[in-house]
């Protein structure tokens, strides 16, 4: 019983240091030169900076102080303790995108003519980001959405512009988030950001959380759009016969939005999303939602996503068994029930003027429905068509 108690705490130990454990620790062998002693090993450790980071370093623009004691041989051989302290400008650590936990100096000689040589190891701490790799997949930003009016009427509500536009965004991050296609950026809670990176970077932090900074990724794609309208209205009529009172509603919605690829500010994608809701739509959202606004939203944002991503990043078939196929695409952008095409990809196609690749040729070969959904898959059944023709990697579109 106690070893099983034994090995089950020694799992979990292993699991949350795999989970927590996030700095890695590089070592670089530099040399460096200068007139003095100090400034041939200040060279050498920018220039081992430069090969941890990547990133080109001036000595005289690094203004944290680097001290330590060290052991360095004599030409003659005879090993010596001497303190060796370092003053740059700059600070080191935000412009390495690294943080030096320690450095060697091997030794310090002078030249024939007259200058240092310093060989040193420099450790450098870099922070190990969770998940897959920054560039694994391209990242997005949603920008806050214009409004052409100051308020909403909502089921006789006025409604404040911003509040829409927030839950909008808001829920367009959750539809492109559930996709995983995208890496998706916060640009909203920059105070709270600022908060915790000053707690990383304070003398209560570990050295390895000072790691953390300099790591923010920028967009790829940025969405900005404009809402031009959004409207749901309760009817109220009386039967003169009778007396009784019948209540419906009605709604639409209006929104013009853009991808842009943030490097060029070239607009990757463009459309209008216009909508229009039946009474029974809008009794439908205040039954799942308890309001008509958040309803709304939803429809808009998922028509946003489903629109941009099936041009970006168009759903894929990963497997095909008998009937069943597979799709690398889950969490709540699809549902149970849903009804997708799959298209045999032909050959590429070319504009013939810009030489621009056009995608490939697309033939409709089949429809399957949605049968389950999980965090980053789906699973569908063939209902029309001829499973035997589908294959790995073929587009799938609503």
């Amino acid at each position: 019983m106690m070893r099983s108690v034994l090995k089950t705490l020694l799992a979990l130990s292993t699991m949350l240091w795999a989970c927590f454990s996030f700095a890695a620790e590089q070592v670089v062998d530099a040399v460096g030169y200068g007139n003095s002693r100090n400034l041939a090993i200040s060279d050498a450790l920018v220039q081992g900076l430069r090969q941890a980071t990547g990133v080109s370093v001036d000595s005289h623009e690094v203004m944290s102080t680097l001290s330590g004691r060290t052991s360095v041989s004599t030409s003659e051989g005879d090993q010596f303790t001497s303190a060796v302290e370092i003053a740059q400008r700059g600070d080191l650590r935000l412009k390495t995108k690294g943080l030096v936990s320690r450095y060697d100096i091997h030794s310090v000689e002078q030249q024939s003519d007259g200058s240092f040589r310093a060989d040193v190891s420099v450790h450098v701490l870099q922070y190990d980001k969770p998940g897959l790799p920054a560039d694994s997949r391209r990242t997005l930003a949603v920008m806050p959405f214009h409004s052409d009016k100051r308020s909403y009427s909502l089921l006789g509500d006025h409604t404040a512009a911003a509040k829409v536009e927030a839950e909008l965004r808001n829920r367009i991050l959750d539809q492109f988030t559930q996709s995983r296609r995208m890496n998706v950026l916060d640009r909203e809670f920059g105070a709270e950001f600022q908060q915790e990176k000053a707690l990383w970077l304070s003398d209560d932090a570990a050295l390895a959380e000072q790691a953390k900074a300099g790591n923010v990724l920028g967009a790829d794609y940025i969405v900005v759009g404009n809402i031009r309208n959004v409207r749901s209205t309760r009817h109220v009529k009386t039967l003169q016969l009778t007396g009784e009172t019948i209540v419906s509603y009605s709604g639409s919605a209006q929104l013009d939005y853009k991808i842009i690829l943030a490097a060029t500010r070239q607009v990757k994608w463009s459309d209008s999303i216009n909508l229009k809701f039946s009474d029974a739509d809008i009794r439908a959202m205040l039954k799942q939602y308890g309001s008509s606004q958040a309803g709304i939203t939803a429809e808009l944002a998922v028509q946003l996503a489903q629109k941009a991503l099936a041009n970006i990043y168009p759903m894929r078939v990963v497997a095909v068994k008998g009937k069943t196929v597979v799709l690398n695409q889950g969490g709540k952008t699809l549902k149970p029930g849903d009804l997708l095409d799959v298209y045999f990809l032909g050959d590429e196609m070319f504009d013939p003027y810009t030489n621009e690749s056009l995608g490939h040729l697309e033939e409709k070969i089949a429809v399957v429905k949605v049968v389950r959904v999980n965090a980053k898959a789906t699973y569908a059944k063939v209902v029309e068509g001829d499973a035997e023709l589908i294959e790995q990697d073929f587009i799938v579109r609503r």
